[in-house]
């Protein structure tokens, strides 16, 4: 099936402007340190408006934003269905069920905690043809807050570290899971291999 067209992505006039705000706050703080609350205010101003803007479905305001399917994916009636910070022996089995009726594949985002707490629902999920992702280890509530600002300054170093941390233990579960629960998976879940030769 060819390939459509790829459009190389353009940052909106709000990214621009973010990047004008942080060089000007650069500038007030090496020419007058003394003002560094304006500078301060200034960049975290900023930083509101871009979460606020973020939040805001369809906004184009960082730049284009998909909000329809390519025509020939509409045409083929496709959709995209995600599931995140399973797997959870409440929920997953009626998606899984209703997936399985509805004769649909979705991408479940596992949280590695919850897949060695219900290893076999994992299981089932990879089982009935659906697609296993990373959504970290434990997915602590302040995860998305981290960001790369926060590793920037010293005192943050332990959370720079914990994400690291999430995200490579995170991996680790999805990996294992991904090679059909071979073996790393069973020492990963239970602490003892399972199918041994």
């Amino acid at each position: 099936m060819p390939q459509p067209p790829t459009r190389n992505w353009r940052p909106g006039g709000v990214l621009w402007i973010t990047v004008g705000v942080h060089a000007g706050a650069v500038a007030i703080l090496i020419d007058t340190p003394g003002r560094w609350p304006l500078a301060l205010a200034a960049v975290l101003l900023n930083h509101l408006a871009l979460t606020a803007i973020g939040l805001w479905p369809r906004s184009r305001l960082f730049g284009p934003n998909l909000t329809r399917l390519p025509p020939e994916a509409a045409a083929r009636g496709e959709v995209g269905l995600t599931f995140d910070d399973g797997p959870d022996p409440a929920v997953t089995p009626q998606v899984l069920d209703l997936l399985e009726a509805a004769g649909a594949r979705a991408s479940f985002f596992v949280v590695g905690e919850r897949v060695r707490a219900h290893a076999q629902l994992a299981r089932d999920i990879v089982r009935r043809g659906h697609r296993v992702e990373n959504h970290s280890a434990e997915h602590p509530n302040a995860f998305a807050f981290y960001g790369p600002a926060g590793m920037a300054v010293d005192a943050n170093v332990i959370i720079y570290e914990r994400m690291r941390d999430e995200i490579r233990a995170g991996r680790s579960v999805v990996v294992a899971m991904d090679a059909g629960f071979s073996r790393a998976m069973e020492l990963l879940v239970t602490g003892r291999i399972i199918n041994a030769d």
